[in-house]
């Protein structure tokens, strides 16, 4: 017990770093509370009266810091750049109210909360609406219909981009991927198999209820591991199937006794005091929000229609690899070491 309590406090400090950081930026929504965390802070760009606004809406954290930072210095000199700060505690009327006062030319979205905050605004207000840019959000692809006049980036590098990748990385053969996914995945799951068969690896799915407990995950792992033999995991962006106990008592149970590659799609999984994510790829953030600011230029000489834009995959990604477990557990070819972007040890 003491040892899953131990799991279960450095997950919450991971997850929450990773998604709700919170600090005192210099403006922030009505309703959003603040740590006044020193490790993360927002310079906001000066007003420019007379420029287009482009409205940012982001959880503040160090990762999405890393994209607003080089978002709101690809397009300060061009428009009048306005960052406001969301959390659990912000409602839609916050951001309708926002909206309002700012009347942007677009809004940027970074992270699924500012997602589904501007969604309910939709819902909730008649259009039209601005056009919106979605970043670091899960499945945009998926959930895509569910907003109007909005395009995006995919946070999720396709499975066979990182198959690939963690096959140059060792000698160990990657033929066969388990992956376990809850109902309203089964079709990305369906799309990713197809185009892994592509590179001959078989991506083998095993599907859990829609609000799955730590023996449900115990059990498709071992299926995976026992029965279907698979050369390795991967693990969906599901916040349902990352939550703290779910890995406390679910994935790491099986993963620590039966000691296979397990890919990532969140950097901060690959810690060396948990040996969960062996392996991640992920998009460079500051690239990201370099690439999210050439599709705001587009979208201004286009008239401003994000509904016919598509959403992109992200232009540059970074991989992270556990090099302790890797080591000890896998035939881990030494010179991958060259063309690994940031190793966890």
């Amino acid at each position: 017990m003491a040892l899953i309590y131990r799991i279960l406090l450095c997950l919450s400090m991971l997850l929450g770093a990773a998604v709700m950081l919170e600090c005192s930026p210099p403006s922030t929504l009505p309703g959003v509370e603040s740590s006044g965390s020193p490790s993360v802070s927002f310079v906001d760009a000066p007003r420019r009266s007379g420029k287009e606004p482009v409205l940012i809406l982001l959880p503040a954290s160090v990762h999405t810091q890393e994209v607003w930072q080089s978002l709101r210095d690809e397009l300060m000199t061009s428009f009048d750049v306005v960052t406001r700060t969301v959390a659990s505690n912000t409602t839609a009327d916050n951001v309708k109210q926002e909206v309002d006062t700012v009347r942007p030319r677009c809004v940027v979205l970074i992270g699924n909360i500012s997602m589904n905050l501007y969604s309910r605004y939709q819902k909730d207000n008649a259009g039209p609406y601005p056009p919106a840019l979605v970043l670091m959000a899960s499945f945009l692809e998926e959930q895509r219909a569910l907003l109007q006049n909005t395009t995006g980036i995919a946070y999720e590098i396709p499975g066979i981009t990182t198959f690939v990748k963690l096959r140059s990385f060792i000698y160990r053969p990657v033929q066969r991927v388990g992956v376990i996914h809850r109902p309203l995945f089964a079709d990305y799951v369906n799309k990713q198999r197809k185009l892994a068969a592509v590179e001959q690896v078989e991506l083998v799915p095993v599907q859990v209820g829609d609000e799955p407990g730590p023996y449900q995950i115990r059990r498709a792992l071992a299926r995976l591991t026992r029965q279907d033999n698979v050369d390795a995991i991967w693990v969906l962006n599901d916040n349902v199937l990352l939550k703290p106990d779910l890995i406390a008592k679910g994935w790491l149970t099986v993963l620590h006794k039966n000691p296979l590659p397990v890919v990532v799609g969140v950097g901060s999984l690959v810690d060396v005091r948990l040996h969960f994510g062996s392996f991640a790829m992920l998009p460079d953030h500051a690239a990201l929000g370099m690439q999210a600011a050439n599709i705001i230029f587009k979208l201004s000489e286009e008239g401003w229609d994000a509904s016919k834009a598509p959403v992109e995959l992200p232009l540059s990604v970074q991989s992270v690899v556990d090099l302790p477990w890797a080591r000890q557990h896998l035939q881990f070819r030494e010179d991958a070491l060259e063309r690994i972007d940031r190793i966890v040890q």
